[in-house]
């Protein structure tokens, strides 16, 4: 079976699954079935390949010859110049290309926001040269990139903006993992840009509110969906039925719990039963000024039990969580203990499972085996240059 694996995390003795081409061209880097090197990952990196996919029976076989070989040099009898230890690579965690293009994204978006708060409309006039842009594609183009940036980039200024393009961003990551394309694309793109436009409207006070909301603050808080949908529904976008179905949907729940129409199951669109997925992963995955992130291995276990309780939509949210479980192959985290190291391996097939981490020292660590240890945090480019 082959896993898309990220290239900054590729390790000697695995085996390529397919074969590697550089950028748009035919021209052969790296053959399918070829057992890879330090060279040959080091020449992955210099051509800025992102990912590649790996046999997956190698991944754990090229983890435990990386074990065995520390193990040796650790010895008290291993050859001179052989304590040298194998340590993970820390090299440039902030693309800086991504960083700009999300900075402009963000600018423009801030511009849009602040201009709906004032008119109470849509500025199409900023929205287009965006949506024309290759900027907001290029920030979803690639999901084990998008993953580890939007979490480890430092992100100053509003958060309620910072998740809408993080919305923005992980809608264009499930529209390829849903296979859509086109306007329905588009479409998602946008629904995850302006589900949460609305809340331009409600008093920063209740949005900052550390604590429990009172009935009263968590009624005004439920009025930005509609909010959210009457702005849109104002513009050229609302004859886009997908769209608007995911932007007054998102906070419906499949049990009926959800808001502001208490829709059940298939009543509640494929866009909704989508979004509210994602809106819930970003919610718990961000810093927030009423609560700090949580790592996307503890979300998952939240969003696993809501699924469990028949709240959100099984089929994506199982799908979201296997596909940003490969994507994030190659993060860098910390664990409960304080140490940190890089993600090496995840088992997708599993929603929870735990991944294998080489620690900073050169050690692995397979946390499914160590239940006294969890996933803190993703770190920041900036983190992970002082350890």
């Amino acid at each position: 079976m082959l896993k898309a694996f990220a290239v900054r995390s590729l390790l000697p003795d695995m085996i390529v699954g397919r074969t590697v081409y550089e950028g748009e061209t035919d021209a052969v880097l790296i053959e399918g079935g070829t057992v890879l090197d330090r060279g040959m990952i080091n020449l992955l990196k210099e051509k800025e390949v992102a990912s590649v996919y790996v046999d997956e029976d190698s991944i754990l076989a090229a983890v435990q010859k990386e074990k065995e070989v520390k193990k040796k040099r650790e010895e008290p009898d291993a050859p001179a110049g052989f304590h040298i230890t194998a340590l993970p690579e820390r090299d440039a965690v902030i693309d800086e290309k991504y960083e700009e293009d999300y900075k402009f994204v963000y600018g423009e978006m801030k511009k849009l926001f602040l201009d709906a708060a004032d008119t109470g409309r849509l500025n199409m006039d900023i929205l287009q040269p965006v949506m024309a842009s290759p900027r907001l594609r290029d920030l979803y183009k690639e999901g084990a990139t998008a993953v580890s940036m939007i979490y480890s980039m430092d992100q100053e200024g509003d958060y309620n903006l910072h998740h809408c393009v993080h919305l923005a961003i992980l809608c264009g990551l499930m529209a390829k993992w849903m296979n859509l394309s086109g306007i329905d694309r588009q479409n998602l793109v946008l629904a995850g840009l302006f589900l949460d436009i609305g809340k331009q409207f409600i008093p920063k006070d209740i949005l900052d509110k550390k604590g429990k909301l009172t009935e009263e603050e968590f009624d005004l808080m439920k009025n930005h969906v509609v909010d959210s949908f009457k702005l849109v529904e104002g513009s050229p976008l609302a004859g886009r039925s997908d769209l608007m179905n995911g932007i007054i949907q998102h906070h419906e729940r499949s049990d009926g719990s959800g808001y502001p129409s208490g829709l059940e199951g298939a009543q509640i669109s494929t866009f909704g039963r989508v979004l509210a997925v994602l809106d819930s992963y970003d919610a718990m995955a961000s810093s927030r000024a009423y609560a700090q992130k949580r790592s996307p291995f503890e979300v998952f276990k939240i969003l696993y039990a809501e699924v469990l309780d028949g709240r959100l939509d099984s089929e994506y949210a199982v799908l979201f969580m296997r596909k940003l479980n490969a994507a994030l192959n190659g993060c860098w985290i910390r664990l409960s203990d304080g140490t940190a190291g890089r993600i090496v391996y995840i088992d997708e097939s599993r929603v929870t499972a735990m991944p294998v981490v080489q620690l900073v020292d050169g050690g692995f660590l397979d946390l499914n085996t160590v239940k006294d240890l969890t996933v803190v945090e993703i770190l920041t480019a900036a983190e992970v240059d002082s350890l």
